[in-house]
C-alpha cells in the first residue's frame, strides 16, 4: 500500500511541475518571447488545450449568455478556431506544424479568457452604464490577444509581422461574423 502512495505522490508531483512549465511556456508566448515551436508536439496536449479553451470560453460567456447558448457558441468558435490556421497552414504548405500552432492558439486563447472572465462578470453585473475602465481594459485585452495571435501566425508560417497581423485580423473577423450570423439574437 504504501508504494502505490510514493507512486500515486510521484506522478502528481510530475504532473504538477509539468503544467507550471507548459503555463510557463504559454505565459512566455503571450510575451512573444517564445512561440509555437517551442512546446511540445503532442496531440494529448492539443486536446487538453482545446477543452482548456472550450471550458473557460464557456465559463466567460455564462455571465452575459446562459449555457444553451453559450456552449454552441464556443464550439462554432472552437471549429473557427481549428478551421482558419488549418486552411491558411494548408495555402502555406506547412501542415506539419498545425499541431504546435493550434496548441499555441487555444492555450494562450484561454489564458486570456482567463483573465477577461472576471472583467466580463463585473460588466455583466453593472446594471446602468458598464464602467469605461473595465471597457478599456477588455478593448486592450482584446488588441494584446490579437497581437499574441499575430506572432504566433508569424512564427508558424515564417512570414512578415504585418502579413501576421492581416491573418490575425482576418480570423477575428471571421470569428466575429460567424458568430453574428449563426447567433444574431445571443449578442456576441
Amino acid at each position: 500500500m504504501n508504494v502505490w502512495l510514493i507512486y500515486y505522490r510521484a506522478i502528481v508531483e510530475n504532473t504538477r511541475v509539468l503544467m507550471l512549465l507548459l503555463l510557463k511556456q504559454f505565459f512566455y508566448i503571450c510575451l512573444l518571447n517564445k512561440g509555437p515551436q517551442d512546446l511540445p508536439g503532442s496531440h494529448l496536449l492539443l486536446y487538453f488545450t482545446l477543452l482548456a479553451y472550450l471550458m473557460s470560453g464557456v465559463l466567460s460567456m455564462l455571465a452575459a449568455t446562459p449555457l444553451d447558448q453559450a456552449l454552441p457558441i464556443m464550439l462554432v468558435d472552437l471549429c473557427v478556431l481549428l478551421l482558419y490556421p488549418w486552411l491558411c497552414l494548408k495555402a502555406f504548405n506547412k501542415s506539419p506544424r498545425f499541431l504546435q500552432m493550434m496548441t499555441a492558439l487555444a492555450g494562450v486563447g484561454t489564458l486570456f479568457q482567463i483573465v477577461a472572465w472576471p472583467l466580463i462578470i463585473y460588466m455583466g453585473s453593472q446594471q446602468a452604464s458598464p464602467s469605461p475602465t473595465v471597457f478599456m481594459i477588455l478593448l486592450m485585452l482584446l488588441a494584446w490577444n490579437l497581437v499574441v495571435y499575430a506572432h504566433i501566425f508569424r512564427e508558424s508560417f515564417n512570414i512578415r509581422l504585418l502579413a501576421a497581423y492581416v491573418l490575425a485580423l482576418t480570423y477575428a473577423v471571421i470569428s466575429a461574423s460567424v458568430r453574428q450570423i449563426l447567433f444574431p439574437d445571443a449578442g456576441v
